[in-house]
């Protein structure tokens, strides 16, 4: 993190070049237009959609184990989180920037926001997310003023935790309400949605503070680590519940006659298949959640960085799976058009633009690491204006001792 570094001079300057090449994508965007992308009439849902859908989630995941110590009033999590609020934000603010380019034109995301249709989870998906991003500049703020407990912070953290709950549900509820494709249309794709949110959430948190640590060459103490430790068993336990929705997912679409899911089974899958399962479940859900089951394995660096960078990426791979398989089969007077099912591949501009979502995300983490002392909490402030000692105080001393 030292402006002199050699590593942070190359580091600053890969994600300039990334930046670079994503402004001049965006500009070619907006002149051309999304022709740029290989989308047609049935498959009209592309990358960028699945990289907004993979970050929203994972913001949310982010917020929703910030509020452990925000809401809950869990104390020993307090040092984690400023920097999880921080966190929440650049993955929310790389996320828009996969969303307002998949638009075509940013424009198009901010009349989306000043004309709004009520009775569209679309709509309400991206307001929900505004402010939820509003909010958590706001927490943050009252953070870095040491302010946890008046009634302003109090209500912001409440609301922000509600906002996290209610988005990816809203998510879900966008395919769920879709009823001419069936592999979309039903209630389980909010919860799954919700459950992806916290998994892709925790997987970031322990995968950035591993690999954090190791840059920096950090040494953690016995109560970080045992901290630490508890939280990738949040992880195990919520993998575990991704995995059985998604066995019952894969249970019926073998078992069922329904056309649709007929059709999924012709569909290419992107990344192949096992036995019958998709790679990217694989890959990015069964391998991991193995690994998570070992005591050995995942309390050792190199365990926590092998299974939550599984999971983590492994969501993205689910997400994008569902999206395009989901789209596959033609419908209506499209069938007429089309063949039976459709595959897809990213164009290059696709590819250029969730670089783009990436670097600005990657860009946040490192300047507010640099500049913002994510780690430092001194003193937070109860209702009444009087400084307490915080846990933090408590992990210096015993990593003195």
């Amino acid at each position: 993190m030292k402006r002199g570094n050699r590593l942070f001079i190359v580091w600053i300057g890969i994600l300039g070049a990334a930046i670079i090449a994503g402004i001049v994508t965006a500009i070619k965007l907006f002149v051309e237009g999304h022709g740029l992308f290989n989308t047609n009439d049935v498959i009209i849902w592309s990358l960028p959609l699945g990289v907004y859908i993979f970050l929203a989630l994972a913001s949310s995941g982010l917020t929703l184990l910030a509020s452990v110590p925000m809401v809950f009033g869990v104390s020993r999590y307090e040092p984690f989180a400023k920097r999880l609020v921080f966190l929440a934000i650049a993955t929310l603010c790389g996320a828009f920037v996969s969303i307002g380019l998949e638009l075509g034109n940013v424009w198009n995301m901010l009349y989306i926001m000043l004309s709004p249709n009520l009775s569209s989870p679309i709509w309400w998906m991206g307001a929900i997310y505004s402010v939820e991003l509003v909010l958590l500049i706001v927490k943050f703020w009252r953070i870095s003023i040491g302010d946890w407990e008046s009634p302003i912070s109090k209500s912001v953290g409440v609301v922000s935790v509600f906002c996290a709950l209610i988005a990816p549900l809203m998510i879900g509820s966008i395919f769920g309400i879709t009823e001419s494709r069936v592999t979309y249309f039903g209630p389980v794709m909010s919860i799954y949605c919700l459950l992806m949110a916290m998994l892709s959430g925790v997987a970031l948190f322990i995968l950035y503070s591993s690999v954090l640590q190791k840059a920096t060459g950090e040494e953690v103490s016995p109560a970080r680590t045992e901290i630490y430790d508890e939280v990738i068993l949040i992880l195990k336990y919520v993998a575990g519940a991704v995995l059985v929705f998604t066995v019952v997912k894969v249970a019926i679409e073998s078992a069922t006659r329904v056309p649709e899911f007929l059709m999924i089974r012709k569909y290419e899958h992107t990344f192949g298949t096992i036995l019958g399962l998709q790679m990217e479940v694989v890959l990015g859900l069964v391998v991991p959640f193995l690994l998570l089951v070992f005591k050995a394995v995942r309390t050792s660096w190199a365990g926590k960085v092998v299974a939550s960078g599984l999971l983590f990426f492994g969501t993205l791979g689910m997400h994008m799976e569902i999206l395009i398989s989901g789209q596959s089969h033609p419908i209506g007077p499209k069938a007429e058009q089309f063949g039976e099912a459709l595959s897809y591949v990213p164009s290059v501009w696709e590819w250029l633009v969730v670089v783009f979502a990436l670097a600005v995300m990657l860009l946040l983490y490192t300047l507010g690491e640099r500049y913002l002392d994510l780690e430092m909490i001194t003193g937070r402030k109860t209702a009444r204006g009087a400084h307490k000692p915080m846990v933090y105080r408590q992990l210096k001393l015993e990593e003195d001792r």
